[in-house]
């Protein structure tokens, strides 16, 4: 499962992926998330949820990887993820993939943390 919301007033995305999503689900989210990245302000934030993910498969993580490339091009200001205990194995490799992209995340374990994280970057 995935989706993607944008709030232009905030200059923000919120990307959520769950369950184990195959290389062609994870291409269909990219594709979505880049539409709507190129309708916001550079500078704009993202907060990607992962709480509920399995990890990619080789494929889907390389799509991610390319997808994140292209968010920097696009104008991306602060990325911060949502990250679960539980799913250790994907937020790892999460971090491993956007590092490899340019950019390192910031870490939080839920909605409410990210939102304050986002208060502090805009201070």
């Amino acid at each position: 499962m995935h989706e993607v919301r944008c709030n232009h007033i905030e200059n923000q995305l919120i990307f959520t992926l769950k369950g184990k999503l195959d290389a062609a689900e994870i291409k269909t989210a990219c594709v979505l998330l880049l539409s709507n990245a190129r309708k916001l302000q550079p500078g704009f934030i993202k907060i990607t949820d992962i709480r509920e993910m399995e990890p990619a498969p080789e494929e889907g993580r390389l799509e991610l990887q390319n997808t994140m490339r292209t968010l920097i091009d696009a104008g991306l200001g602060a990325a911060i993820r949502i990250i679960s205990d539980a799913y250790v194995i994907t937020a790892n490799q999460f971090q491993r993939t956007s590092r490899q992209a340019g950019y390192t995340a910031m870490e939080v374990h839920s909605l409410t943390e990210a939102e304050r994280a986002i208060d502090k970057l805009m201070e």
